[in-house]
């Protein structure tokens, strides 16, 4: 979904049952974030409860009531999805596409990949900056299931908050670093979603998003957050990070990443430091706050004691300003 620029918004993001809401707004040009909180749902949001009716306004209370305690003043929303929900592809393209035809060309190339019909699904895409020196270049091609798209609309029909677009926690991250962090146009840069399931590795080229690939534990997750265990995950971090870096040939190791920035609920200073032991390059948590302005309360800024955790609302309500 997109819409245009407003002057402020609202970021929501369910993980597991946590809920986060930042409210950014914007005047004169600058950013700010005016309100953040953080509370529970009731009900997991994951592929099985996306197919209860009967949860649609469970969430919208659920999201309401922490909208009205927080006292968020914006009443345009951006809600984030999972990207274990959504197939995200790269297609090359010749650059003379446009408008239609280019329209034609990716619902194309998506027919190929999937399955149902193309009708059972929404489609958004965004060409990739291009070389001049070449006469194509690649699309970011998301896919996601229409009923799933439906579903969230619903519960929003039930809140206070009115939808005005539906983004994925990759993406999202994404934007965060690119406003928050400088890298070169050519560099690469890593970011590591650290989750109770699995991990989410994302690559940056300069700005622009490279790749996404998600590793889940199944049965090889630690089974409690002891240090050993910590340092298991490290060495877990490392090794497929290095595979990614090698399979795609963006270099020849770790150290061939300009930064790695890690963020989400299971960061640990374990983690980060064990990390940083092992590799010569530059290692942290990624930080949302560090560049846009944070108003305060009592004379003190509303950032969080884990800024990592409220990377993707952040980056949500970011989206179009």
């Amino acid at each position: 979904m997109a819409f245009a620029a407003t002057n402020g918004m609202v970021g929501i993001s369910i993980r597991d049952t946590a809920l986060r809401m930042v409210e950014v707004t914007k005047a004169a040009g600058e950013s700010r974030i005016s309100r953040l909180s953080q509370g529970r749902v009731r009900t997991a949001l994951n592929v099985a409860s996306l197919q209860d009716r009967t949860l649609i306004r469970r969430y919208a209370e659920d999201i309401n009531r922490l909208y009205e305690t927080a006292d968020f003043q914006v009443s345009s929303g951006v809600f984030i999805l999972d990207s274990n929900l959504v197939t995200i592809k790269k297609i090359p393209i010749d650059v003379n596409l446009q408008g239609e035809r280019l329209k034609d060309h990716m619902r194309w190339e998506v027919e190929q990949c999937m399955i149902n019909p193309l009708e059972q699904y929404i489609i958004a895409f965004e060409p990739l900056p291009a070389d001049d020196s070449k006469d194509f270049t690649q699309a970011v091609v998301v896919v996601a299931r229409r009923l799933v798209i439906e579903y969230l609309k619903e519960i929003f029909q039930n809140t206070d908050l009115q939808l005005r677009a539906i983004d994925v926690d990759v993406f999202a991250a994404q934007r965060v670093l690119a406003g928050n962090y400088d890298s070169g146009e050519k560099e690469f840069v890593a970011l590591i979603d650290v989750r109770k399931d699995g991990l989410q590795f994302s690559i940056m080229r300069g700005t622009n998003f490279y790749l996404a690939h998600d590793m889940d534990f199944h049965g090889d997750e630690p089974a409690g957050p002891t240090r050993r265990d910590e340092d298991h995950l490290a060495r877990q971090i490392s090794k497929e990070l290095r595979r990614i870096i090698i399979d795609h040939k963006l270099g020849k190791s770790v150290e061939d990443m300009r930064a790695i920035h890690l963020y989400g609920d299971g960061v640990t200073d374990s983690i980060v430091e064990a990390l940083q032991n092992t590799h010569n390059v530059r290692i942290d948590r990624a930080n949302p706050f560090k560049k846009i302005k944070v108003a305060s309360a009592g004379g003190e800024a509303i950032v969080p004691s884990q800024p990592e955790t409220f990377v993707i609302p952040v980056g949500a309500a970011l989206k179009g300003l």
